[in-house]
């Protein structure tokens, strides 16, 4: 399989990967080329942009959650598609407790594309030579194919890092300028998504102009097509060990895909809006290929639920933006408990999670009522409440799997729940072989947490739950 591609990595985080891979992304479009974006990482936020330059979906490549499905997922998702993968934190940054796993070093190698550094030249000049060729021979494996200069603040300053970087025979792919235009829209959760206003009209068109001057679209080009054919079957069973954060690892045994019949289907209620943005396309598309049908709703602004729904999945986002809406829209809160109250069951993550107890306090400290299904208070707080993969055993039986399954994620909020009761958690979290905390709530037909799973990395989840479906109603 021919897939052009590229990884666009930074030396640290904040260097500017998220602004440069979307222009790129765009600039490459405008040239005709059919551009698929990708984030290395759990990141939501940041592909909203990849898909507003692209106009496709973009995808995750995440070692943690996918496993050794990670290469199936990333040729599936390219079919004949240019890739343009976007990094996470540093170059060689990966997951505490282990030597690089989960870096955007260790899925470029996996892959084996060609890697592009970004580095913040703002306050630089011969000292960049230094710390180039340090990230060129960390890693031997590492094929780093070009240097992009961002934030140079005048030409006798780009003459100088030329100069230092000549003798190093790693091309200078790009030199783009300190421009205010080049700054993203950032809040409590990293950057503003694009479905909830994050890009000003004509941003991408910028973004694309600025890439297009600055950069050789030429030579990016001629790597993405020098990068080697792919064959994800070289990659099964290779490289696939998944380490625990305290550094021991383990290697899951996948389960079986199970038959399910094409003349069922299972009818799934994905929200989604302004309030609930966070999915992973291929989790979605992994749903479709197991004959679910998604059905889009809105929590914001649709008057009810759509009817005949097996399954409803409310998935993380800001809720805490849209408090009053989501309060004040008493119709569609009544379809939801109308909904539980008849068993069909209910999957949330994080936002959705919060959403579905008695009320959210936001960041002023205005508590708001919401769906009261689930007996907690959830509170916006101004410092990280958690963040980091974790491994999730479930503490009983539910429509996702039975007592004991174990799954990977990851969370990432700055709020907390608090229960007047006793509960039952979905959970028991662990980081590493340490147990972390019980989380989440699981009870009758609803499965709630902070914690995001990414479904393409364990389709048994689905997969469980369609089957649980059609046993309840005797399919």
């Amino acid at each position: 399989m021919k897939i052009p591609r590229l990884v666009l990595a930074g030396t640290h985080s904040g260097v500017g990967k998220t602004t440069l891979a979307t222009g790129l992304m765009a600039a490459l479009k405008k040239r005709e080329r059919p551009i698929q974006g990708y984030k290395v990482g759990p990141d939501y936020i940041d592909p909203s942009y990849h898909a507003a330059a692209t106009g496709l979906p973009s995808r995750n490549l995440d070692r943690w959650l996918l496993g050794e499905h990670l290469p199936t997922v990333f040729a599936q998702s390219s079919g004949e598609r240019w890739a343009v993968i976007e990094g996470v934190m540093g170059l060689f940054d990966g997951m505490s407790g282990t030597a690089g796993f989960g870096s955007t070093a260790d899925v470029a190698k996996l892959l084996q594309a060609p890697i592009i550094l970004i580095v913040d030249a703002s306050s630089m000049s011969r000292s960049v030579a230094a710390l180039v060729l340090g990230f060129k021979t960390y890693d031997p494996e590492v094929n780093l194919q070009g240097v992009i200069l961002n934030r140079v603040k005048s030409s006798a300053q780009e003459k100088i890092l030329r100069e230092a970087l000549n003798d190093l025979q790693i091309p200078v792919l790009g030199v783009l300028p300190k421009e205010v235009a080049l700054h993203l829209p950032e809040r409590h959760l990293g950057l503003v998504p694009v479905g909830e206003g994050g890009l000003l009209e004509g941003f991408i068109d910028t973004l694309a102009q600025l890439v297009t001057k600055h950069v050789d679209l030429e030579q990016v080009e001629r790597l993405m097509l020098g990068a080697p054919d792919f064959n994800e079957s070289i990659f099964v069973n290779k490289n696939t060990i998944i380490p625990t954060e305290g550094g021991s690892s383990t290697n899951p045994v996948p389960i079986p895909t199970k038959l399910i019949a094409q003349d069922h289907k299972f009818r799934l209620g994905l929200a989604l809006d302004e309030a609930f943005l966070f999915y992973y396309q291929d989790a979605l598309d992994l749903a479709k290929r197991l004959n679910f049908v998604i059905v889009p709703f809105s929590p914001l602004h649709d008057v009810v639920l759509p009817p005949d729904l097996d399954g409803i999945f409310i998935g993380g986002g800001f809720p805490e933006l849209h408090l009053d809406r989501l309060s004040k829209n008493l119709t569609f809160l009544d379809s939801l408990r109308s909904y539980a109250a008849s068993g069909k069951p209910i999957y949330a993550e994080c936002g959705g999670y919060m959403y579905l107890g008695r009320s959210i306090t936001d960041f002023e400290g205005r508590e708001v009522p919401l769906a009261g299904l689930i007996p907690m208070k959830a509170e916006m707080t101004r410092r990280l409440q958690g963040i980091g993969y974790r491994r999730g055993v479930f503490r009983e039986d539910n429509f996702l799997g039975p007592r004991g399954t174990t799954v990977q994620g990851h969370e990432f909020h700055y709020s907390r729940v608090t229960y007047n009761q006793d509960f039952p958690p979905a959970y028991e979290l662990f980081k590493g072989n340490q147990s972390v905390r019980m989380e989440g709530y699981a009870r009758d037909n609803i499965v709630a947490s902070y914690l995001h799973l990414h479904f393409s990395g364990q389709s048994e989840l689905l997969e469980h739950w369609f089957i649980s479906r059609s046993e309840r109603i005797g399919v």
